[in-house]
């Protein structure tokens, strides 16, 4: 739900994208939440991912299993696994 959201996406399942370009670039990855605008902006292949807030998540490409919660929190991550942003 959103201008752009979930627009790549391909094979990927079970994904949720409230905001205008969340997920945008998605294309294989599965289980994850975007809500706000760029929220998992650039992911492409990341799995179970969470992302509350603008511009949470942004860069994440095949990051799994990482949770952000607030604006821009975890904005440059883009491959580590297992992190938790609040704020």
């Amino acid at each position: 739900m959103g201008i752009n959201a979930l627009t790549t996406n391909s094979t990927g399942s079970y994904n949720t994208a409230n905001g205008a370009f969340s997920l945008l670039t998605n294309s294989t990855g599965s289980f994850n939440t975007a809500d706000g605008a760029n929220a998992l902006n650039s992911n492409s292949s990341g799995d179970n991912n969470t992302a509350n807030g603008f511009n949470t998540l942004y860069a994440n490409k095949s990051g799994v299993a990482n949770t952000a919660k607030g604006s821009e929190a975890l904005f440059s991550n883009t491959t580590e696994n297992g992190n938790i942003a609040n704020g």
